[in-house]
């Protein structure tokens, strides 16, 4: 599914405890491998874990896995394909 997100700015926190980085927790949350950027568009390696939110939607957090290049368009509004994985693990993830 596609989801219009914007892009954080609060990129830089170390990935849970568990979890060599957010890429490494956004694949063993869905069970799915990340091997490109999930920005509509783009078809570059996804190297980050991106924190996004939901343009029109609640203040939660979410991980997406995009190419440095795009996570670097903080603030930003784009598409990406998901699933969303929340960074609250208490929260559903949004396939």
């Amino acid at each position: 599914m596609a989801y219009f997100i914007k892009n954080l700015q609060e990129g830089s926190r170390p990935a849970p405890i568990g979890y060599s980085s957010w890429i490494d927790y956004w694949e063993r949350k869905t069970g799915r491998n990340a091997p490109k950027c999930h920005k509509t568009g783009c078809y570059e390696f996804a190297t980050d874990g991106a924190h996004v939110q939901l343009e029109y939607g609640w203040d939660e957090w979410y991980i997406v896995p995009l190419c440095h290049k795009c996570n670097m368009q903080r603030g930003q509004s784009f598409v990406v394909e998901g699933p969303l994985v929340p960074v609250n693990p208490n929260n559903s993830i949004r396939w």
